[in-house]
């Protein structure tokens, strides 16, 4: 393999780790400045939404948010209704994939919205509190939307500064080994 074949091979994980860093420092430094440093659901959501094509960042951000609020919202209803006992969990959890496996046609973001939920009744669970979950569903939301802008702006200034060739596709070998 000559170096030109090495460097469009791996042209597209290089362009992907730069739009990683680039989101994920400027994150971080924005987050530690309004003083939240339990930035996890901000990173995640920033590397679940990061794509080179902004259009399709876009739509994935969308889904996220949707279903982060989905779920945040049902986890709430839940705590809310039922109050912080181990048996809602379950509960809480079933009628989340219930809900978003009807409202939601992309069967991969079915996950998100239960995730949520359970984020929401387990801080409900664990402080034995309503309030602890409606905090948790508000910050998981901010952190969501925060990771979610980040890697859309990422993608839109990445666009007008490089934009990666696409990689030739790889047709099975012919050969008999």
């Amino acid at each position: 393999m000559n170096a030109h074949t090495f460097y469009k091979r791996h042209l597209p994980g290089l362009h992907y780790a730069v739009r990683i860093f680039i989101g994920t420092t400027t994150l971080w430094i924005l987050l530690r400045k309004i003083g939240d440093t339990h930035a996890i659901w901000a990173m995640i959501s920033l590397i679940i939404v990061t794509e080179p094509d902004v259009h399709i960042a876009l739509t994935t951000f969308k889904a996220r948010i949707f279903n982060t609020l989905l779920g945040c919202a049902i986890g709430m209803f839940f705590l809310m209704a039922a109050g912080p006992h181990d048996w809602v969990l379950p509960v809480a959890i079933t009628g989340t994939v219930l809900i978003s496996t009807y409202v939601t046609k992309l069967e991969i973001s079915w996950r998100i919205a239960p995730i949520a939920a359970v984020i929401v009744m387990s801080s409900g669970l664990m402080e034995h509190s309503r309030v602890s979950g409606v905090e948790a569903a508000l910050q998981r939301t901010g952190e969501v939307f925060m990771g979610g802008g980040m890697a859309l702006l990422v993608a839109w200034l990445m666009s007008k500064i490089w934009v990666p060739a696409q990689s030739e596709p790889k047709h099975p070998s012919t050969s008999s080994g």
